[in-house]
Protein backbone atom coordinates (compact mmCIF):
# COMPACT_ATOMS: atom_id res chain seq x y z
CA UNK A 1 0.00 0.00 0.00
CA UNK A 2 3.17 2.33 0.36
CA UNK A 3 3.92 1.87 -3.24
CA UNK A 4 0.69 2.41 -4.43
CA UNK A 5 0.53 5.88 -1.79
CA UNK A 6 3.52 6.95 -3.52
CA UNK A 7 2.33 6.53 -7.24
CA UNK A 8 -0.76 8.40 -6.61
CA UNK A 9 1.01 11.10 -4.64
CA UNK A 10 3.61 11.36 -7.72
CA UNK A 11 0.26 11.94 -10.20
CA UNK A 12 -0.77 14.87 -7.75
CA UNK A 13 2.59 16.41 -8.88
CA UNK A 14 1.96 15.36 -12.51
CA UNK A 15 -1.35 16.69 -12.63
CA UNK A 16 0.13 20.05 -11.02
CA UNK A 17 2.52 20.21 -13.22
CA UNK A 18 0.51 19.84 -16.03
CA UNK A 19 -1.77 22.07 -15.10
CA UNK A 20 0.42 24.75 -15.10
CA UNK A 21 1.80 24.16 -18.52
CA UNK A 22 -1.74 23.76 -19.33
CA UNK A 23 -2.45 27.16 -18.10
CA UNK A 24 0.46 28.80 -19.19
CA UNK A 25 -0.41 27.06 -23.13
CA UNK A 26 -4.08 27.75 -23.16
CA UNK A 27 -5.25 29.94 -20.51
CA UNK A 28 -8.21 27.90 -20.27
CA UNK A 29 -9.88 28.02 -16.72
CA UNK A 30 -11.79 25.23 -16.80
CA UNK A 31 -9.37 22.55 -18.26
CA UNK A 32 -6.78 23.91 -15.85
CA UNK A 33 -9.43 23.55 -12.79
CA UNK A 34 -10.29 20.39 -13.79
CA UNK A 35 -6.03 19.56 -13.43
CA UNK A 36 -5.83 20.70 -10.18
CA UNK A 37 -8.99 19.12 -8.78
CA UNK A 38 -7.81 15.27 -10.14
CA UNK A 39 -4.28 16.90 -8.41
CA UNK A 40 -6.30 17.14 -5.53
CA UNK A 41 -7.87 13.99 -5.84
CA UNK A 42 -5.02 12.08 -5.95
CA UNK A 43 -3.16 13.39 -3.46
CA UNK A 44 -5.99 12.46 -0.81
CA UNK A 45 -6.02 8.98 -1.82
CA UNK A 46 -1.97 8.84 -2.00
CA UNK A 47 -2.46 10.31 1.45
CA UNK A 48 -4.70 8.06 3.14
CA UNK A 49 -2.85 4.96 1.33
CA UNK A 50 0.52 6.30 2.54
CA UNK A 51 -1.04 6.88 6.00
CA UNK A 52 -3.02 3.19 6.34
CA UNK A 53 0.14 1.74 5.18
CA UNK A 54 2.39 3.32 8.40
CA UNK A 55 -0.36 1.47 10.51
CA UNK A 56 0.18 -1.59 9.20
CA UNK A 57 2.41 -4.37 8.88
CA UNK A 58 4.77 -4.26 5.77
CA UNK A 59 2.65 -5.91 3.13
CA UNK A 60 4.03 -8.15 0.54
CA UNK A 61 3.82 -5.61 -2.57
CA UNK A 62 5.72 -3.46 -0.61
CA UNK A 63 8.45 -5.57 0.20
CA UNK A 64 11.16 -6.22 -2.04
CA UNK A 65 11.37 -9.63 -2.63
CA UNK A 66 7.56 -10.36 -2.47
CA UNK A 67 5.88 -12.67 -3.64
CA UNK A 68 2.52 -12.54 -5.46
CA UNK A 69 1.19 -15.99 -3.06
CA UNK A 70 1.95 -14.12 -0.28
CA UNK A 71 -0.87 -11.69 -0.14
CA UNK A 72 -4.42 -12.31 1.51
CA UNK A 73 -6.37 -14.42 -1.44
CA UNK A 74 -9.42 -13.50 0.24
CA UNK A 75 -10.89 -9.67 -1.00
CA UNK A 76 -14.78 -10.24 0.01
CA UNK A 77 -17.55 -11.54 -1.46
CA UNK A 78 -18.74 -10.20 -5.07
CA UNK A 79 -22.30 -11.18 -6.14
CA UNK A 80 -21.96 -12.58 -10.06
CA UNK A 81 -25.41 -12.56 -10.60
CA UNK A 82 -26.84 -9.46 -9.19
CA UNK A 83 -29.54 -7.17 -10.44
CA UNK A 84 -29.44 -4.75 -7.74
CA UNK A 85 -27.19 -2.45 -9.72
CA UNK A 86 -29.24 -2.49 -13.00
CA UNK A 87 -32.15 -1.23 -10.77
CA UNK A 88 -30.33 0.99 -9.34
CA UNK A 89 -29.32 2.58 -12.18
CA UNK A 90 -32.14 3.01 -14.20
CA UNK A 91 -34.20 4.61 -11.41
CA UNK A 92 -31.32 6.97 -11.25
CA UNK A 93 -31.97 7.53 -14.90
CA UNK A 94 -35.23 8.15 -14.23
CA UNK A 95 -34.76 10.82 -11.24
CA UNK A 96 -32.30 12.74 -13.70
CA UNK A 97 -34.99 12.43 -16.67
CA UNK A 98 -37.93 13.77 -14.40
CA UNK A 99 -35.58 16.69 -13.55
CA UNK A 100 -36.41 17.45 -17.25
CA UNK A 101 -40.08 16.54 -17.54
CA UNK A 102 -41.69 16.65 -14.28
CA UNK A 103 -41.77 16.92 -10.29
CA UNK A 104 -43.80 14.30 -9.81
CA UNK A 105 -41.19 11.95 -12.41
CA UNK A 106 -38.14 13.17 -10.02
CA UNK A 107 -40.40 12.04 -6.71
CA UNK A 108 -40.99 8.77 -7.70
CA UNK A 109 -37.37 8.53 -9.12
CA UNK A 110 -36.11 9.02 -5.58
CA UNK A 111 -38.51 6.62 -4.02
CA UNK A 112 -37.25 3.98 -6.59
CA UNK A 113 -33.56 4.49 -5.80
CA UNK A 114 -34.09 4.61 -2.15
CA UNK A 115 -35.91 0.79 -2.49
CA UNK A 116 -33.16 -0.25 -5.27
CA UNK A 117 -30.26 0.98 -2.72
CA UNK A 118 -32.11 -0.86 0.47
CA UNK A 119 -32.34 -3.67 -1.50
CA UNK A 120 -28.63 -3.96 -3.12
CA UNK A 121 -27.51 -3.47 0.47
CA UNK A 122 -29.25 -5.90 1.79
CA UNK A 123 -29.78 -8.54 -0.69
CA UNK A 124 -27.54 -11.07 1.12
CA UNK A 125 -28.96 -10.28 4.67
CA UNK A 126 -30.24 -13.17 6.73
CA UNK A 127 -30.23 -11.56 9.63
CA UNK A 128 -28.51 -11.59 13.15
CA UNK A 129 -25.71 -13.90 13.75
CA UNK A 130 -26.10 -16.42 10.55
CA UNK A 131 -23.91 -16.33 7.25
CA UNK A 132 -24.19 -16.79 3.49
Amino acid sequence: MKLAGKLFLGGAVFYLLVAGVYWIMSHDEAGTTALVLTAGLSSMIGFYLVVTAGRMAAQPDDLPDGEIWEADPDYGHYSPHSWAPLMVGASAAITFAGLAFAAWIVAAGLVLVIMSSAYWVFEYYQGPGRQF
